[in-house]
């Protein structure tokens, strides 16, 4: 009799062990999931970010041909220190209860992430102005053509290019290098057919020259033309307007 009861206390510590060691493990369990969880939130958050920086310096340094800025640079490497770990790496970290301050590199590495994402928004914007202001000149010079429907055609594209296409994230950046190389070589090739107007109103090579820098939107000062530069533009009605907005 004794020797059953004996058996039967022992029977019921160690089942009440087993019941205490279960519920450790399930709260922390679900104390572990819990920040992995948040952790791979701030994950995400974090390569999507860098998702977008990649692709507008994309579009920064292979479509417009520019250098990488070194915010980008930095951002890289931020990133690249938290993201590079495997699984087993991040279940480690939140088992020795370290998931916080590596959530705050992440967030340090996202605010990394911003600096990029935004200096590489205002470079795009100022080239976007810039072809704006010269599409806008290149117009100005064109309306004194008799017929120039292809270059119209050629300032709305660019227009919508810088406009619209480098932010439309559905097109690829290898497709908006090759369209932007097409529209880049046109536009070098000559909005106006400069021959064709210096023969219509009769005009010197100084002019020329000289419209043809306002044709790429650089300002032009009176005081620094030749007289008979200035003779030739006043003498022709139709380039009134042009200079009125222009020099």
């Amino acid at each position: 009799m004794s020797s059953n009861l004996e058996e039967t206390v022992e029977a019921l510590r160690s089942k009440a062990d087993d019941y205490q060691e279960a519920t450790n493990f399930e709260a922390k369990l679900q104390e572990h999931t819990g920040s992995a969880s948040s952790l791979e939130t701030s994950l995400v958050g974090l390569r999507n970010r860098m998702e977008e920086v990649e692709r507008l310096n994309d579009i920064y340094t292979r479509v417009f041909g520019r250098d990488t800025p070194g915010t980008v640079e930095d951002a890289r490497h931020q990133a690249r220190q938290v993201l590079d770990r495997t699984a087993d790496d991040y279940w480690e970290l939140i088992d020795d209860g370290r998931s916080e301050q590596y959530t705050a590199k992440v967030q340090t590495a996202k605010s990394e992430a911003d600096d990029a994402r935004n200096l590489l928004r205002t470079e795009l914007n100022e080239l976007q102005a810039a072809w704006r202001s010269d599409v806008q000149a290149a117009r100005r010079i064109q309306t004194l053509m008799p017929d120039s429907r292809e270059s119209s055609r050629l300032l709305n594209d660019i227009e919508e290019f810088v406009d619209s296409r480098i932010w439309d994230d559905s097109t690829g950046v290898n497709s908006l290098q090759s369209e932007w190389q097409g529209l880049e070589r046109k536009w070098n090739d000559g909005v106006v057919s400069w021959d064709e107007l210096q023969d219509r109103y009769s005009l010197s090579d100084d002019t020329i020259n000289l419209l043809k820098e306002l044709g790429r939107g650089e300002n032009v000062s009176f005081r620094d033309l030749d007289g008979d530069v200035v003779e030739e533009l006043l003498g022709v009605d139709e380039f009134r307007d042009v200079l009125e907005v222009t020099l």
